[in-house]
């Protein structure tokens, strides 16, 4: 019976010593991707990386030990709250242990992977495939950033003991101490962008051409923090002879216009015809983020030309934003 056990001891220590270990590797970068600024800063996003720099393969353990660890700290330079872009702004964000909101990791705090079952979940000691740790990241919303390239290089150091091979009598026979520092770059580019608001014009209804007045209005436009661009109307769907148009069912037209704030310069979409952020009535120079910058215009219907046939005259002009 004794040499039966030794020999049942001395095999299981030659299968637990001929697997691979875990070690320490270099990470892959987790990217946020490429968002706008609205979506940075109204909504939570996801990224993550199927490597964050432990990588096992193999062990005759399929559940880890109570005096078992695997310590992971991520440590940011001093000083970083989280992803830093071209002008300063900073975009935080939060590192999970899985793809849920379950287990967060504090900044510059070890986090045991070997509690919570999530070492055995992923499957790392078991079999002979290599695996690695992977990492889970969300934004923090309400980040009212610039447009840019925004990154974070965390220092990882992994801290890990646990026993690779254990006995019919639950002895261990065997454990891995390791500890490690590797680096995982975290990034998001965040593109340029607007919110619009412009209502519609309505001139009434009049028995003749003369009888319609001047409507003033205003668009609104709130755009990307720090942001340069300029505002534009296109010509609308009937334009003729340089004049917008309004059109009925029946196919006849009404000329009219729209004017920069109160003068009688037309705008419109050409580089020249264009209205910049500097131009704003309200707010005006780069975009804020949150705030809207306000373009006033006066629209006339064209007093020097016939009246047209009753009816419901329509068009349609497209505003557009060009950074």
């Amino acid at each position: 019976m004794r040499l039966r056990q030794a020999l049942m001891l001395l095999a299981l220590c030659a299968s637990g010593t001929a697997h691979a270990l875990c070690s320490v590797i270099d990470t892959t970068p987790a990217s946020f991707g490429t968002i706008s600024s609205t979506l940075v800063r109204s909504a939570v996003q996801s990224a993550s990386t199927l490597n964050a720099g432990l990588q096992c393969t193999g062990s005759l353990l399929s559940l880890l030990a109570t005096d078992d660890h695997f310590y992971a700290t991520f440590t940011p330079p001093a000083g970083s709250t989280g992803l830093v872009g071209p002008s300063g702004d900073v975009i935080g964000y939060t590192l999970y242990a899985n793809n849920t909101t379950n287990f967060p990791i504090n900044r510059s705090q070890p986090y045991d992977f070997a509690r919570n079952g999530i070492i055995d979940a992923l499957g790392l000691l078991n079999g002979t495939v290599p695996k690695s740790v992977p990492i889970y990241l969300k934004s923090l919303s309400g980040s009212n950033v610039a447009a840019g390239f925004y990154q974070e290089t965390l220092s990882v150091y992994w801290n890990i003991s646990y026993c690779y091979g254990v006995s019919i009598i639950n002895v261990c026979l065997g454990r891995q101490n390791l500890t490690g520092t590797t680096n995982l770059t975290v990034s998001l580019t965040v593109t340029n962008d607007c919110q619009i608001t412009s209502p519609a014009i309505s001139f009434g209804s009049a028995p003749v051409v003369a009888g319609f007045g001047t409507v003033n209005s205003n668009v609104n436009v709130s755009c990307t923090k720090g942001s340069n661009y300029t505002v534009g109307l296109d010509d609308g769907q009937n334009v003729s002879g340089g004049r917008r148009r309004m059109k009925s069912a029946a196919n006849n037209f009404l000329a009219y216009d729209i004017f920069k704030s109160a003068s009688s310069v037309r705008w419109g979409k050409l580089v020249g015809a264009r209205r910049a952020s500097t131009e704003a009535d309200i707010n005006p120079g780069a975009g804020t983020g949150t705030g809207s910058q306000v373009f006033n215009y006066n629209a006339k219907v064209y007093p020097d030309q016939g009246t047209p046939p009753a009816g419901t005259y329509l068009d349609s002009v497209i505003v557009d934003v060009q950074f």
